[in-house]
């Protein structure tokens, strides 16, 4: 092994020892004490469980991937926690090697590593039953494969086909992802100049692309279809727009008067003022169902269609609910940043929490100004960003968007998936930024005399 493989080799470990470290401690002193451990939506588990005991017939109210991942790991919160765990140890051996690759300076790169292997945000979900984890560990590797292509060894037919799982995975794993389907498919077959297109090896790349996506997201959506009757990725597609046109429901017309007037007896009096609403769908299911006769999949497909016509009808309302959720996901104070600790007992907790998320909200703003600088930069070919610069800033703000758009509560959750890509993508540029900036200083001035 050459000296520089083996420099490269302890990094690796250093990567991988402090790594497990910090999450053995984050369990001990944060999760154990103050949560119990693998809490999540029981509706994962119950799909998992269908999925062990062949009970396909009740499968459709989540996507497959992560209630799969869970009847793999034998339906036991502690394997969960330790599949999920080194995730997050891969997930930051795939940012190492990005940064490796980009800055050729190892200590930096394990710097790098190391943060987006710390991340609160990200760190927070390994240990429960929730699907974050498993999206950015997919959507990580998609660009991480990306980089990979970058070289001309790497240049093969396997990796449209690897970016096309790894994106129908994503999407079939959180359905919001499935927006980042086109994005990919720009950047694996780019799609100018036009001519290009119809080339053989360009058209066996698209075919490569879009063989899996077409194969397992409309495949699971067929299934849907045949089991419930609903072409469509998830079920709960009724509750999560539902979610979104919250404040102003009552303008819905009197052909869907039955399901108003019931969902309108469940929500708050104050919910118009409510930036974190609950999903008082669910409280309101029974009773639709007692007066409509209607199966729970059936109306949830009749309440997608109320969202929908709300959305279209009132867009201004529309676009100002999407603004608070896109500002929701870019990060908003949390309760335990701004509230004072109870029987006031102040500790290194209660004091470090809110300044990693206030950190973590830094980031985010600097990689979002970051993003709305590419634009002219790509307008004018300003050699400023890298290609999968500009495919993290392609696919971290289309998120934003789309999921402000189709869902309001959780946003900042659906940020999770993206952030070790920003933090990559910040430390990169700035590190790249200080370097030239320094390089510039160092060159001599030159001499005007002859």
């Amino acid at each position: 092994m050459t000296e520089k493989r083996t420099g490269q080799a302890r990094l690796v470990m250093v990567l991988l020892m402090m790594g497990t470290l910090a999450r053995f401690v984050y369990m001990a002193l944060i999760i154990w004490p103050h949560h119990p451990p693998f809490a999540g939506d029981p509706s994962y588990m119950d799909d998992a469980r269908n999925i062990v005991h062949l009970n396909f017939r009740a499968l459709g109210d989540r996507t497959p991937v992560y209630p799969l991942l869970l009847a793999l790991c034998g339906l036991n919160g502690w394997v969960v926690w330790v599949v999920q765990s080194v995730m997050g140890l891969v997930l930051s051996l795939m940012i190492f090697d990005m940064a490796l690759r980009r800055t050729r300076h190892g200590p930096l790169s394990l710097l790098i590593g190391l943060a987006c292997s710390l991340i609160p945000n990200v760190l927070t979900y390994e240990p429960f039953l929730l699907s974050e984890m498993l999206a950015t560990f997919l959507v990580v590797s998609s660009v991480w494969l990306m980089v990979r292509e970058e070289g001309p060894a790497y240049s093969t037919f396997g990796h449209p086909l690897g970016m096309g799982v790894l994106t129908a995975l994503a999407g079939l794993t959180r359905p919001l992802l499935l927006c980042l389907v086109p994005v990919y498919f720009c950047f694996v077959i780019p799609p100018w100049p036009p001519a290009n297109i119809l080339k053989r090896p360009i058209l066996k790349k698209a075919w490569l692309f879009a063989a899996p996506v077409i194969v397992l997201v409309l495949g699971w959506c067929e299934f849907n279809n045949l089991n419930h009757g609903f072409f469509t990725p998830t079920t709960r597609a009724g509750q999560q727009l539902m979610d979104q046109v919250t404040p102003y429901v009552e303008l819905a017309p009197d052909r869907f008067a039955v399901l108003r007037d019931i969902w309108l007896k469940y929500r708050p009096d104050d919910e118009t003022a409510d930036m974190d609403p609950q999903n008082y769908t669910w409280n309101a299911l029974p009773e639709m169902e007692a007066r409509t006769g209607e199966s729970e999949m059936q109306l949830l497909h009749d309440l997608t269609r109320l969202a929908l016509y709300l959305e279209i009808h009132h867009p201004i309302l529309c676009i100002r609910r999407a603004e608070q959720g896109w500002i929701q996901f870019w990060g908003e104070a949390s309760a335990d940043e701004v509230d004072w600790p109870q029987g006031l007992d102040m500790g290194f907790i209660e004091i470090a929490k809110p300044v990693m998320k206030f950190l973590t909200r830094e980031i985010m703003g600097i990689f979002l100004i970051l993003a709305l600088f590419s634009l002219p930069c790509a307008l004018f070919r300003w050699s400023v960003f890298t290609r999968i610069d500009y495919l993290i800033f392609a696919i971290t703000p289309w998120a934003s968007i789309f999921s402000s758009v189709t869902e309001f509560g959780n946003n900042f959750r659906f940020s999770v998936p993206f952030m070790p890509l920003i933090f990559y993508t910040v430390m990169t540029w700035g590190w790249a930024s200080i370097k030239s900036v320094l390089s510039s200083k160092s060159q001599p001035i030159p001499s005007n005399e002859a």
